[in-house]
């Protein structure tokens, strides 16, 4: 599937996306990779572009939308510059599982003016689940959420939190019952509770401008209406946001694969050696070639696998899983070939691929590793007789 097959409403988002991110995002890369940290005026250039919006109904002040216009807004955003798609994607996840199962005829108080600050960016959310010692195994996380009279007593550490540190609410997984999945609730706590703290921020390979936080929740309370839906049932909601997790995980790898291709078609249109272009030589023709066919066979199952969940195709969950998988290898692959192209210039900072390349390995980790997610995709064929 091409750009050109999807309906105008989501070309038209493809360009308003793309103006956004080369013309308000690109000229602050510098100075948000050097200072390797959260970049507040990215975030207001998101929230103003009404990105932060798409995951929250319309009564609440956001827009009618689904994972295709998540994932063609995150392609554009990380074609420029990847590490601001990573405040939308956290934020999206923290406040979709509110949307989706705190809202209603029974909903509390503090629902509504939630989701109206989320819409705008005005509030900025984190999800905090993972932990130091509970990443893919999410089943046996150990922060605890114990209930005291009329409110929740929640105690634990939490790492490797995007926006953590920077968020004004996190949606925090939280043992409330026995041990195992079904004793997990999601619990909705402000940023400025008591107990509420950043520990440290992570110095990482990529993602230089994303915060990235170990979460101390220390003896912190919240009022009993904060479990998000009902109480131990967390682990399920969570996990019906991981297939939409990863297709956005694949539409950003994507960006970067387009990005570098972009950038190593007009280095190499440019770039002179030996008298000629070196796009002129078939070694750089061969090395584009590659970078090519990965670009465009990951766009096609990044878009098949988006409109199969948009339609509740039987293969969603599979095709999410086989998406994720081939955009992130391939834009590894993709990314060092635009280093390639690129020479020694490459390798220095002067050029965008060598952030490129530094961002595109957290693809192949996060949303579940990719080694993880080829036992899915086999399990979802053979069943039990693969366990």
């Amino acid at each position: 599937m091409l750009q050109s097959d999807l309906d105008e409403q989501l070309r038209d988002l493809i360009d308003v996306t793309r103006r956004v991110a080369v013309e308000k995002i690109q000229p602050l890369i510098e100075e948000t990779e050097l200072a390797s940290t959260f970049s507040p005026a990215i975030r207001s250039i998101l929230g103003d572009a009404g990105f932060f919006g798409l995951v929250v109904p319309e009564e609440y002040g956001g827009v009618d939308s689904d994972i295709r216009h998540q994932a063609v807004v995150l392609e554009q955003v990380a074609r420029t510059y990847p590490s601001a798609c990573t405040y939308l994607t956290a934020h999206w996840l923290a406040t979709k599982v509110i949307a989706l199962n705190a809202t209603g005829s029974t909903e509390p108080s503090w629902v509504r003016p939630l989701l109206e600050g989320a819409a705008t960016g005005d509030l900025l959310g984190a999800i905090a689940a993972t932990e130091p010692d509970h990443g893919s195994d999410l089943a046996r996380i150990t922060t605890t959420a114990r209930r005291d009279g009329d409110e929740w007593v929640v105690n634990g550490t939490k790492r490797f939190i995007t926006n953590g540190g920077f968020a004004d609410f996190y949606t925090v997984l939280a043992r409330t019952g026995d041990a195992g999945a079904r004793g997990l609730s999601l619990i909705f706590v402000e940023a400025n509770r008591a107990g509420v703290s950043a520990s440290r921020w992570e110095r990482k390979m990529g993602l230089h401008g994303s915060a990235t936080a170990e979460m101390l929740f220390d003896e912190v309370r919240v009022p009993a209406d904060h479990v998000i839906g009902e109480v131990n049932r967390g682990f399920s909601y969570l996990m019906r946001g991981f297939d939409e997790g990863r297709i956005g995980v694949a539409a950003m790898c994507l960006g970067i694969s387009q990005g570098a291709l972009d950038a190593a078609t007009t280095y190499a249109a440019q770039r002179r050696q030996f008298g000629k272009e070196i796009a002129a030589y078939q070694g750089v023709q061969f090395l584009v070639a590659d970078m090519a066919i990965g670009v465009h066979a990951s766009r096609s199952v990044v878009y098949d696998a988006m409109h199969a969940l948009v339609a509740g195709h039987p293969d969603a969950s599979r095709l999410a899983a086989i998406a994720k998988t081939l955009a992130s290898d391939a834009s590894m692959e993709v990314a060092s070939n635009a280093v390639q192209v690129h020479g020694g210039a490459g390798y220095v900072s002067d050029f965008p691929v060598e952030m490129l390349l530094r961002d595109a390995k957290i693809g192949q980790i996060y949303e579940g590793t990719n080694q993880i997610l080829r036992m899915l995709i086999a399990r979802s064929y053979f069943g039990d007789v693969a366990r």
